[in-house]
């Protein structure tokens, strides 16, 4: 088990590793994200009706509202309805106070995030039997790209998250788990003995 532990470990360092690489040093992410025609405008409408950090969404369904009447429920769903369809459709994840890029905290957010990617995956792989170094990166890179799949395609789909930038965080993902795959598929070699044993 402790090669569960070591792996994830490492893992979790080179998964981190390449994270900072693809969104501080690489171009891509920025390439594929849009920007306002006037940002400080656009900040100011956020700031005078934004009070909590959260998700919004415009136009907003009232429906799910508790006090409406069925009939007021209906008309509101329509009206929600016809809003999305005129457009634009905004959902948007705010922090009202901003984010501040060189906060520890982010970092290591991120980097127990990716331990505890890693672990999993660890777990996962050393429950795999009879596979060669080739099948357990296969396995790892897989992974990597089901995350990128369920993980990327809904905001696409729903959200309008756009195929550019979806297909960039999916090559993110598939990439990076390919990265640590590279070393858990050679660390986390699971024995058929161990295997009769657990």
């Amino acid at each position: 088990m402790y090669k569960v532990i070591i792996g994830g470990i490492i893992g979790g360092i080179i998964a981190f590793l390449w994270a900072f690489v693809s969104w501080a040093v690489l171009p891509w992410h920025n390439m594929t994200i849009n920007t306002f025609r006037n940002p400080e405008f656009v900040a100011w409408v956020i700031k005078e009706n934004v009070t909590v950090d959260g998700v919004y969404m415009v136009p907003y369904d009232k429906s799910h509202q508790a006090n409406l009447t069925p009939g007021e429920v209906e008309k509101e769903m329509n009206q929600q309805k016809a809003a999305m369809k005129a457009g634009p459709f905004v959902y948007a994840q705010v922090k009202v106070g901003g984010v501040d890029p060189t906060s520890p905290l982010l970092y290591i957010t991120s980097f127990l995030t990716q331990l505890a990617g890693a672990l999993l995956i660890s777990i996962l792989l050393f429950k795999v039997v009879d596979t060669n170094y080739g099948g357990r990166l296969l396995f790892v890179t897989m992974t990597g790209l089901i995350v990128g799949v369920l993980g990327v395609i809904p905001n696409w789909n729903w959200f309008a998250a756009g195929y550019r930038f979806s297909l960039v965080m999916m090559a993110d993902y598939l990439i990076q788990w390919f990265l640590v795959g590279l070393f858990l598929a050679g660390f986390v070699k699971p024995k058929r003995e161990a295997q009769r044993m657990m």
